[in-house]
């Protein structure tokens, strides 16, 4: 069995973590403590391989990565003149740009994420870059006929910049979210989630809140979170109802547990954590998980 160190660990709350934590706990193990050190290439071949295996990312996830990324290149843009809107590039020709970047560099494991299609060869690589294409050239119309149409219309001035992963402090812990786009509003503040999951809608809007209290000391009713669905292209609202006390106590209920199964030593045992074969079909870890 694998074991490893949690105290190398720099320890975090993300809605992907607490995703992993309450489904299968192998892929949690694997993910955040077994992989550790992997990115070095002396590292033992067993956390190098583990660490290969975090980079890879199913399709439909990395078409929400292509977007998000267009959109915040288009958005930020560097502008001149004193026009208070600009024209903003269309979106996928800046994701496909990024794809004839990245795509061959996955062929040669040189590029920091990996299509999960491209490990299971159902298809040639020329059959899943086509695909990836076309998919992403919908994604991209979707997105510019729904929520585009009013992003673009934002007056510079209104575009906040804000960093993509961004620490929120909860006292001593570091919580992250992974925000798109930032926009003052009349009424306040909109944070544009763009990987998101409805699923933890209430976790992202209230740790959004915060942000934007020590960012731009807004007060948390005047501040709005969306994710972007990776089906309708659109932006939807989240949180609007959150409990604050409620989300705080889930989150740190998350980490007692997480924390609670380290060991005196500070290591990390696998068997102490159960796989749960309902979530293989989709796992970059199954070649190699002992279950």
């Amino acid at each position: 069995m694998t074991n490893a160190v949690a105290a190398k660990a720099d320890f975090f709350w993300t809605a992907r973590r607490r995703r992993y934590w309450k489904s299968c706990r192998r892929k949690y193990f694997l993910y955040y403590y077994a992989a550790l050190g992997g990115h070095d290439p002396g590292a033992p071949c067993a956390a190098r391989k583990f660490y290969a295996a975090k980079k890879v990312i199913p399709l439909a996830a990395y078409l929400r990565r292509l977007a998000g990324l267009a959109m915040r290149e288009a958005f930020y843009a560097p502008h001149e003149g004193d026009a208070e809107t600009t024209e903003i590039p269309e979106l996928f020709p800046l994701a496909a740009r990024r794809v004839e970047w990245e795509f061959p560099k996955m062929l040669t494991g040189e590029n920091p994420v990996v299509l999960l299609e491209l490990l299971q060869r159902d298809n040639t690589p020329a059959e899943i870059h086509r695909t990836l294409l076309e998919k992403l050239d919908s994604f991209c119309a979707k997105i510019t006929c729904n929520a585009w149409q009013t992003l673009s219309q934002i007056p510079h001035g209104d575009r906040r910049a804000i960093a993509s992963p961004l620490e929120v402090a909860i006292a001593e812990l570091k919580c992250y979210l992974v925000p798109v786009l930032a926009v003052r509003r009349a009424d306040g503040v909109w944070l544009l989630e763009g990987t998101g999951n409805p699923a933890d809608g209430d976790e992202i809007a209230v740790l959004g809140k915060f942000a934007a209290a020590r960012l731009w000391q807004i007060p948390p009713q005047r501040v709005k979170s969306f994710i972007l669905s990776g089906k309708e292209g659109i932006f939807t609202e989240v949180g609007n109802r959150a409990d604050f006390s409620e989300v705080l106590r889930g989150i740190r209920q998350d980490v007692e547990e997480m924390t609670q199964i380290i060991h005196d030593d500070g290591s990390v045992h696998e068997e102490d954590f159960p796989a749960d074969a309902a979530h293989c079909d989709d796992c970059a870890f199954r070649l190699f998980c002992r279950h």
